[in-house]
């Protein structure tokens, strides 16, 4: 069905080809992830309003996919390898890359059923998450849609610079927060631009609320900003942070962490390095030893550590500025419930109003969850997980819930709901 309206639609010709090219860099690559970015939002706009993609569109993501797959592999460690500089390498991952390329060639040869198909050959019980799914939020239309990212609505990557959304993706997701919900928000912990979660997605830009850094800061559809406020001597404090950052990763022994997992990331009241990435690319003892050289930094900054906290995760140290406890004694971390209690504030959500659907994948996404059990009067959830012991938590909290252990089970679900 689908096919038959794009067949009668008019053809759009692709405005940002790619060739075949010769990846030889880490720069090189994160400037032909650039390049599928550019690509693959206006394709996402064309199908949003109906319009064929032109054959043009999928050669050029057939060329950037041609250029991943022949990035040289290394004889000895049977890695993938691109340069740093002239000289020091780094070994790369690019089982996410390669992989949602291949799925958005497919989605756009074949069209949505047979996509729909294609996934579910992969996914265990796909077909018995779709349905649960289907059938527990059939026929409602919500009044905040509020997610997460990485790990929930796309699929974890490597590096963040590579986690460019897939084209299906954006569709599935896009459509739903057009036809089904009234305030559509991400909440991530990762910064908002440069490098954030504006630089990585390519939804129609009139569509979603993107807050980054925990919900510290956020844009609006109308591409108005808004900021937690921060009190002067907390912003000088993490200002000088960044600098002392920023200078360490300079130095020849530590400037590999600038280019592996989330690399630095200066948010808004915090800020994230990375000390590993999921390949494990760097020496565990390195990989301690650097975290330990970051909390020495921190500790001369803030030696009786009332103003950062530092969570490690065992890839990236997060470095968190605190904020008063609502008038008890304590401080405490600023948390995604926090970010979300200011933007209902902000753009005055009536979260007496429902229902509202909260998507998470991990405990960072808990206190989100409970925040809006707290203020809203009718809550559902989806998290994706196969931790247990999460799934009992978000259980607990909200007893409309569903559980699934994967990203694209929750997007399939998103993208049948608003057809």
């Amino acid at each position: 069905m689908q096919e038959q309206i794009l067949k009668e639609k008019k053809l759009e010709t692709c405005t940002s080809p790619i060739s075949l090219q010769d990846i030889q860099t880490l720069k090189e690559l994160y400037q032909l992830k650039s390049e599928t970015r550019d690509l693959r939002a206006p394709i996402v706009r064309n199908i949003m309003t109906q319009r064929v993609v032109g054959r043009q569109c999928i050669e050029s993501l057939k060329n950037a996919l041609y250029s991943l797959e022949t990035i040289h592999i290394d004889d000895y460690t049977g890695q993938r390898v691109l340069r740093l500089d002239g000289l020091k390498q780094i070994e790369v991952d690019l089982t996410y890359e390669i992989r949602e390329l291949k799925k958005d060639i497919y989605y756009l040869e074949y069209g949505e059923d047979h996509f729909i198909n294609y996934l579910a050959k992969f996914i265990p019980d796909f077909r018995k998450y779709l349905n649960e799914g289907i059938e527990m939020l059939r026929g409602k239309k919500f009044n905040a849609l509020i997610t997460d990212r990485d790990g929930t609505t796309n699929n974890y990557c490597g590096r963040y610079r590579s986690s460019v959304q897939p084209i299906y993706n954006s569709v599935f997701l896009s459509r739903f927060a057009k036809n089904c919900c009234r305030f559509p928000i991400f909440i991530t912990s990762a910064p908002l631009k440069d490098f954030g979660i504006l630089n990585v997605s390519i939804n129609p830009s009139d569509i979603f609320f993107y807050a980054g850094s925990k919900g510290r800061e956020f844009i609006d559809p109308d591409e108005q900003l808004h900021t937690y406020p921060i009190e002067e001597s907390k912003q000088q404090l993490i200002h000088l942070l960044n600098e002392r950052l920023r200078q360490l990763l300079k130095g020849p022994s530590f400037e590999k962490f600038n280019f592996i997992g989330s690399a630095l990331q200066f948010k808004f009241g915090q800020t994230t390095i990375a000390r590993q990435d999921i390949s494990h690319s760097i020496n565990p003892e390195e990989s301690t030893a650097f975290l330990e050289k970051v909390k020495s930094i921190v500790g001369e900054i803030d030696p009786e550590g009332k103003n950062f906290r530092i969570e490690d995760t065992g890839l990236d140290i997060e470095i968190i500025l605190t904020i008063d406890n609502k008038g008890q004694d304590a401080v405490k971390d600023f948390d995604k419930g926090d970010g979300l209690e200011f933007i209902c504030k902000t753009i005055g959500i009536k979260t007496g109003l429902g229902p509202n659907l909260v998507c998470g994948d991990t405990s960072s996404d808990v206190p989100m969850l409970k925040k809006a059990v707290e203020l809203c009067d009718d809550v559902w959830t989806i998290f994706v997980t196969k931790d247990r012991d999460l799934a009992e938590e978000v259980q607990d909290i909200c007893p409309q819930n569903m559980i699934v252990p994967s990203p694209d089970i929750l997007l399939t679900i998103l993208g049948l709901l608003s057809l």
